[in-house]
């Protein structure tokens, strides 16, 4: 005798893992997701993600970004970070002195803030475990100074133009100031 009520079984091969969230979502980026695992695995915790079919990233050298935000203590400015770009994820290089803000793909193609580069297609961005959200002090390795909030969330790419040309301006003025004093101490 045979239970009527029970489940039918179907007789096919289970499937794989389902692949959601933040992290599958950046590794669907490389043509090989499985790698960007790995590497995320590995010592540095860093993969290497090609650029313009998720996003493209905006290059801020640090101390534009703590022009901008008028402070170079850390974690003002990644607060500050959040709060302007609503929340769009940033990565910090703390070795490299600079952020990338993560903007729509395509964006690099109209990018003209003189103050930060925006990289796109046919680049690689080293981009960290989506889990890396302290600086580590001894390693030094990149880390998400605004953490991927969702799957598909970036910074807005007016944001971050307004920050890097705020930024920019302050750096050159900076700059100016200095040649000025420069010149002054060169002709006493």
């Amino acid at each position: 005798m045979t239970n009527s009520t029970a489940p039918r079984r179907a007789l096919t091969p289970p499937s794989p893992i389902p692949t959601v969230g933040v992290g599958a979502w950046i590794a669907s980026a490389h043509t090989r997701p499985d790698s960007v695992h790995e590497a995320w695995n590995g010592e540095a915790r860093i993969a290497l993600i090609p650029l313009g079919r998720h996003f493209d990233a905006v290059r801020i050298p640090a101390e534009v970004a703590h022009l901008a935000f008028a402070s170079h203590d850390q974690a003002v400015v990644e607060r500050r970070l959040a709060r302007h770009l609503r929340g769009g994820p940033v990565i910090h290089d703390p070795e490299g002195h600079r952020y990338y803000a993560l903007v729509p793909p395509g964006t690099a193609l109209e990018w003209t803030a003189p103050g930060a580069e925006c990289l796109g297609q046919d680049v690689y961005l080293g981009v960290p475990r989506p889990d890396l959200t302290q600086p580590d002090q001894v390693t030094r390795h990149s880390y998400w100074a605004v953490p991927v909030s969702r799957p598909g969330k970036l910074c807005r790419a007016m944001d971050v133009l307004v920050l890097a040309t705020v930024g920019g301006c302050l750096a050159d003025a900076d700059a100016d100031a200095d040649e000025d004093e420069d010149e002054d101490e060169a002709s006493a």
